[in-house]
């Protein structure tokens, strides 16, 4: 008789905790689903800090619920919290919601969240987190052009051109007409030493897109190599003439042309330069040394003390500035200037010498 009755007692008890926990459940699921309705009309209100909140609290109550897990994917993705909306979607996307369209486009949205997050990183500069990043939009979004670019910039950037290079071919893959790809597998080859892959992923850049300077520009570096400096001139003026603002494009063929002893020629592509972009030191500095090539001295001392200005430690602007001062005759300027210059070991000779050439009596002095 006891024993039924302790029988008889443990399952009342049971019985009663049974209807508690139910209890429990039917209270929580009219309390998440009023959340839900709150939440919801502040997301379209647009009130979307409000609605992350009662949302939130939705998904606390009811961790299964699909339909507030999608809302609130849709107001963190409006507050620009991109780790948050990805969570909050891919519960959505586990759990279901009730209405189809919304569970189908999840997989979009969650390709374009990891997209915007890996730009973020980028941005960063943390390539190895936009790189992962990428990666996971593009399962969302496999064929994503730009994804695939930018993974092997990442890897470009973090000096493994080895990665990098499938990506870029991937890019291709996805997007034929991809200059900025083929730019880039370019460069690659470039670095290589491979010169005829690389002259044939250049000049293909730029038959998919005549405006891509830095394509001429990589080409006109191979020319470059190989001491062809007319023909990388020529290619470079091609690249000026799409695009008027190509500064590094001006300073190149300007550099060139006074490697060339064509100081004359020179000086109209870096005063483009210069005025393009007027704190670019090298511009400057070219400049002054295509001055210096036509005897325009005090012209040298104008662009020389821009360069200086701009780069403290452009020492080879020093040098430059303390031969105009010297052929015009300022002894105490030309020195100041060649003793700044020789803490340079490159000048350190040069300097000493004009120094003492500078104090070395003229001819006829006692």
């Amino acid at each position: 008789m006891t024993g039924s009755f302790v029988f008889c007692s443990g399952v009342l008890a049971l019985a009663v905790l049974l209807a508690s926990f139910a209890s429990a459940f039917a209270q929580s699921a009219p309390k998440a689903v009023d959340h839900f309705r709150t939440g919801y009309s502040l997301l379209q209100a647009k009130d979307f800090r409000n609605a992350a909140i009662e949302l939130d609290q939705a998904v606390q109550i009811d961790t299964t619920y699909g339909d507030a897990y999608y809302a609130l994917g849709k107001a963190q993705a409006s507050l620009n919290d991109y780790p948050k909306s990805v969570a909050a979607l891919e519960a959505a996307l586990r759990h279901g919601t009730s209405k189809e369209q919304h569970s189908a486009r999840i997989p979009e949205l969650l390709g374009k969240l990891y997209y915007k997050s890996a730009l973020r990183s980028r941005e960063q500069l943390r390539y190895g987190e936009a790189i992962q990043r990428f990666e996971k939009s593009l399962e969302y979004q496999p064929g994503n052009a730009q994804a695939l670019f930018t993974i092997g910039d990442c890897h470009m950037r973090l000096r493994d051109p080895d990665k990098a290079e499938p990506a870029f071919r991937a890019a291709i893959e996805a997007d034929a007409k991809y200059a900025w790809a083929h730019k880039r597998l370019g460069d690659i080859h470039r670095s290589r030493g491979e010169m005829a892959q690389a002259a044939q992923k250049y000049e293909h850049a730029i038959a998919l897109d005549r405006d891509l300077v830095k394509a001429y520009a990589g080409l006109a570096h191979l020319r470059i190599a190989g001491e062809d400096f007319d023909g990388a001139i020529a290619t470079l003026q091609q690249a000026v003439k799409a695009n008027p603002s190509y500064a590094e494009g001006f300073v190149l063929i300007g550099t060139l042309l006074n490697r060339l002893s064509r100081h004359g020629e020179a000086a109209e592509p870096l005063q483009s330069a210069a005025s393009l972009e007027p704190k670019n030191a090298e511009a400057h500095y070219r400049l002054a040394e295509a001055r210096f090539g036509t005897g325009d001295f005090a012209g040298v001392i104008e662009a020389g003390n821009r360069a200086v200005r701009l780069r403290r430690d452009f020492y080879p602007a020093m040098v430059i500035l303390a031969d105009a001062h010297f052929q015009l005759g300022e002894a105490n300027d030309a020195r100041s200037w060649y003793e700044k210059a020789k803490v340079d070991s490159r000048f350190k000779d040069y300097c000493t010498y004009k120094i003492q050439e500078l104090d070395r009596p003229a001819d006829g002095a006692e």
